[in-house]
């Protein structure tokens, strides 16, 4: 219970303007350790880095997931007090790239006026960005002017949400510092364009509000996906080809993932055309505010797991209204999970060869550049078909060989995608690790995309398992985790 007061109070808060900003400053010290998706049961190297954040109601301290993620070992600093002390993750949202954390000490909170929610800001309004950028340990401060708002992708999700882009630099270390117009946080500090000078990002006001809400109960549930693709309609005889009458509106339904809230709602083919009453441009985009538009997802994502909204269609030629219950998330219904944070690596090793369910991690060991260098079959489906289906949940990659007598033969074969198991398609990596440890038959029997075909003698195979990961100091031969 002491957590939902805490949100509770966070989110509804709305007592005197802060004091001075500086000393609600807070500098982050992170000690953290990643899981290597490469070698899933290993871990990467310790690593030290250090962040910004601010203090908040509840003697919370907002600042950003990327700075507190895989810790091992978190310490706080307040401005103008030289004793470090060590604080503690009380929740995190790695879809918005937020955390709050706390110090079990209350003295450090003593003397502190915690800062203020603002609201959403103009474009060309001044802003200041607090934080403490490498180079120095002393506060620093950057001003310059909102350029523009709009949904773009979070470099730490991949989600696309509500951002606020400013011409204030930010540099590593000020992330999760807050961006202040008036005394009051607008925004907190997350990423920079490299290719260009001086555009950086600040998550804003509505996003937090959001993480805000959602924590009342003391549990996450992310930021809803309705589990839909969409075709924008800029030409006249596509319009009026559906029925649509007023040049560029609308957009066209054309593929919806399984068991979606989508799939119960719409169909391919239908033209949606407003969203809670928004009408819906021909570019995908809707009105934020007179004068600002951004794209249609920022109708969905706004609103908390949960919710029911209501969408205006054409289909076939006639116009009806449909309503929609936003109970999934993009993890929910995504075939390739985007990247994953603080959680061990699923793995699974049977004769020596190990298998994975294929994530943007497991992509990403082949380097920044893994779009380019990985296989294509492996990146297709994450960058263009990623919503699962009735006959797959999940991608299984057979990732390498252990070599050992029992797989004599197939020490070449590595990122393969499984395909079937003794002729049953492989629809889950829980299914197919099911399938794999089903004892009834003598041989295990798969088949991959590439028309590979692995044989192995499951008794065999099971005698000298135990053997093979004892061999190349592997803890255990499995690891996987529940499912939501």
């Amino acid at each position: 219970m002491k957590h939902v007061i805490i949100f509770t109070v966070l989110f509804f808060s709305v007592t005197s303007m802060a004091g001075s900003i500086d000393q609600a400053m807070v500098k982050i010290y992170t000690n953290s350790v990643a899981y290597n998706y490469y070698l899933p049961w290993s871990t990467d190297a310790p690593m030290e880095s250090s962040g910004s954040g601010c203090v908040v109601h509840g003697n919370m301290i907002l600042t950003n997931a990327h700075v507190v993620t895989d810790e091992s070992y978190l310490q706080v600093r307040k401005e103008g007090d030289p004793r470090k002390y060590q604080a503690f993750v009380v929740a995190i949202s790695h879809d918005s790239d937020l955390a709050l954390i706390t110090v079990d000490d209350d003295s450090f909170f003593r003397d502190i006026d915690p800062l203020e929610l603002g609201e959403l800001p103009y474009a060309r309004e001044e802003v200041t960005v607090y934080g403490y950028p490498m180079g120095g340990d002393a506060l620093s401060t950057t001003q310059g002017v909102i350029s523009r708002i709009e949904s773009s992708f979070y470099t730490h999700s991949g989600l696309s949400l509500l951002t606020v882009q400013i011409d204030a630099a930010i540099n590593p270390g000020n992330s999760g510092g807050p961006a202040i117009i008036g005394n009051k946080i607008i925004g907190v500090a997350m990423q920079t364009m490299t290719q260009a000078d001086n555009i950086g990002y600040v998550i804003p006001v509505p996003v937090i509000e959001h993480f805000f809400e959602d924590m009342e109960d003391g549990v996450y549930d992310g930021f809803p996906s309705a589990g839909f693709n969409y075709q924008n309609i800029r030409n006249d005889a596509f319009s009026a080809r559906f029925g649509v009458e007023q040049e560029q509106t609308g957009v066209l339904i054309t593929k919806l993932a399984f068991d979606s809230p989508a799939e119960h709602a719409l169909v391919i083919g239908d033209i949606l055309m407003s969203i809670d009453g928004r009408p819906i441009a021909g570019d995908g985009t809707v009105e934020l505010r007179a004068g600002n538009r951004t794209q249609l997802d920022y109708m969905i994502n706004k609103h908390q797991i949960g919710e029911t909204i209501s969408l205006d269609i054409i289909r076939d030629g006639l116009e009806q209204i449909v309503e929609m219950t936003l109970n999934t998330t993009f993890h929910d219904l995504s075939l390739v999970s985007n990247k994953i944070y603080d959680t061990p690596p699923e793995y699974f090793i049977f004769g020596g060869v190990v298998f994975m369910p294929l994530s943007l991690n497991y992509l990403e060991s082949w380097g920044y550049d893994w779009y380019v260098n990985a296989v294509d079959y492996l990146t297709y489906p994450f960058l263009f078909d990623n919503w699962r289906t009735e006959a797959r949940e999940e991608i299984v990659v057979l990732t390498f060989m252990l070599p050992a007598e029992v797989n004599t033969g197939y020490e070449t074969l590595q990122n393969e995608i499984v395909e079937t198991v003794n002729g049953t398609a492989v629809r889950s990596f829980s299914q197919f690790v099911e399938l794999v440890d089903d004892d009834s038959v003598q041989f295990l029997d798969l088949t991959t995309n590439l028309g590979s075909v692995i044989v192995l003698d499951r008794e065999e195979a099971m005698a000298v398992n135990g053997e093979i990961i004892a061999r190349y100091g592997i803890p255990r031969d499995r690891v996987l985790l529940p499912k939501q």
